[in-house]
């Protein structure tokens, strides 16, 4: 009796501490880095360890007690050693549960140490003690904008995130996030600097939003507003308090507005990185541009800016650090893809660097999506849900949200009723008023969402909808992203299409 109940209190369940999972993403990353930045899917590293796509899923996303053998195993698949800091034992009541998909990993790392160290702006996670009752919170809000840093329903793509962080640590990186609206860009880059953070860097969030429609028509205009931004966030020293003030007198419109940009970035902003906080003169500077889709209306604006950024990138690889001001910068930019990108800008020009597609949701997140908001949910539900939805994030998001506040059933919701269509009543406007923007994509869109299988579709039009998410790609054949377009759009496109839905 005895030795039954020491193997009924055994803990058998153990996860990755920050230490381990960052050791774990850098190795990966390093091989994804080697073999010209190809991503690494969990189908590859299920060939490459052995072990399932589910069982990677649970070491990579930490929300899942395994064996230790298991982490010695995929730590031995990229020539690393599996050592005692680098993981720990679930507490016997969260052995229990099987599973904990309701902390984050840094949640779960979180109990037995911090994440971040004290220079780092991340929340402070303090070690406390978790009981089956506050695993989750119970009341979610509403999905929408940036998931915060420290929440529970922020799914992670491990091996994109590898990438990000790996990039961010070199001169000149060049990180460029796109996708359509609502995917996760935001959250993403949050995230990237968070750890710049954690290293020591400085950082700054600029998003192309909050300037006015007359500043982004005039470069010189422009370019004075993105320093005056970095400046104020920066906290420069006091002769720049007023960083309007001192970016006026230090302007020489004798030399051009990117010359005048690059000339202060490179003699007062790259020269005051220490700050009172830390007297170190060397520190990084990560800027994350967000919603750089912003200046797609102005296309000479966009083009010049967009080679700026790139000179600056190319700027911060040459030369020693020492002497070498620009070896400091490092660039996070984000746009989303419904608004396509005007013919007079050079593609090339935002394909440099890190180029980061966001995928939807995979099966094995959506039910990890699922499992965190207490929603409990078949296999074959999950099928049905991502035809129906997606596997866009907010698109779930939202349906999980409805169907925790009990609005409405999960298989009401599968039916994709009235009452789903009402749920995602502003989500669809939206997307309607996206297409209506490039009249010349609604015919083909029309014959797409009319046909119940994926059809032939012209190489252009359908690169064009697949970037606003409102197709998937088949080798060339297209269909709609989601069942929950269908009946939507065959109420509208008729409307000024000769075709009838």
């Amino acid at each position: 009796m005895q030795l039954q109940s020491k193997n009924h209190l055994r803990r058998r369940g153990a996860t990755l501490t920050a230490q381990g999972s960052r050791k774990l993403n850098q190795a990966k990353a390093q091989l994804e880095i080697e073999q010209n930045f190809k991503r690494y899917t969990l189908e590859d590293l299920s060939e490459k360890t052995g072990l399932t796509p589910n069982t990677l899923s649970k070491v990579f996303n930490g929300s899942v007690g395994v064996d230790k053998r298991t982490l010695e195993c995929c730590f031995n698949a990229f020539n690393i050693t599996l050592l005692k800091d680098d993981y720990f034992y679930l507490e016997p009541h969260q052995d229990s549960l099987t599973e904990i998909g309701s902390m984050s990993q840094a949640e779960a790392c979180g109990c037995i140490e911090p994440v971040c160290d004290s220079r780092s702006n991340v929340r402070q996670i303090h070690k406390k003690e978790r009981s089956p009752d506050n695993l989750y919170p119970r009341s979610p809000n509403p999905p929408g904008g940036q998931i915060p840093l420290d929440s529970v329903f922020y799914i992670d793509r491990p091996i994109l995130e590898s990438l990000c962080y790996e990039a961010i640590q070199q001169p000149g990186a060049s990180i460029n996030i796109r996708a359509p609206k609502q995917m996760g860009k935001t959250s993403l880059m949050a995230r990237i600097l968070a750890y710049s953070e954690t290293l020591g860097d400085r950082t700054v969030s600029v998003n192309l939003q909050l300037a006015n429609d007359e500043i982004l028509q005039n470069l010189d205009r422009f370019l004075k507003w993105f320093c005056a931004r970095v400046s104020k966030q920066l906290s420069l020293p006091n002769a720049l308090a007023h960083p309007a003030v001192g970016i006026a007198n230090f302007w020489d419109n004798s030399l051009g507005s990117k010359s005048n940009a690059t000339d202060y970035f490179e003699d007062v902003i790259l020269v005051n990185l220490g700050g009172e906080a830390s007297p170190k003169k060397n520190r990084p500077l990560v800027i994350a541009i967000d919603e750089l889709n912003q200046l797609f209306a102005y296309p000479d604006i966009a083009r010049e800016f967009l080679l700026l950024l790139r000179t600056w990138s190319e700027q911060a690889k040459e030369g020693d650090a020492d002497i070498n001001p620009w070896h400091k910068l490092r660039l996070v930019t984000a746009y989303s893809t419904e608004i396509l990108m005007p013919p007079s800008i050079d593609p090339s020009l935002l394909n440099t660097g890190l180029v980061i597609e966001l995928p939807e949701f995979t099966s094995a997140q959506v039910q990890d999506l699922a499992y965190r908001c207490e929603q409990e949910i078949t296999a074959s539900q999950t099928h049905r849900l991502i035809a129906l939805l997606g596997g866009h994030p907010y698109r779930l998001e939202l349906a999980f949200y409805y169907l925790q506040q009990q609005t409405i059933t999960l298989e009401k919701l599968l039916t994709n009723s009235a009452i789903a269509a009402a749920i995602y009543a502003d989500h669809l406007e939206q997307q309607w008023w996206n297409l209506q923007r490039y009249p010349n994509l609604l015919p083909s869109f029309t014959e797409i969402v009319r046909q119940s299988s994926p059809i032939d579709c012209e190489a252009e039009a359908g690169s064009q909808l697949y970037k606003m998410g409102l197709v998937h790609l088949h080798d060339m054949k297209a269909s709609p992203a989601c069942e929950l377009f269908r009946p939507f759009f065959c109420d509208r496109l008729p409307q000024i299409n000769s075709y009838a839905c």
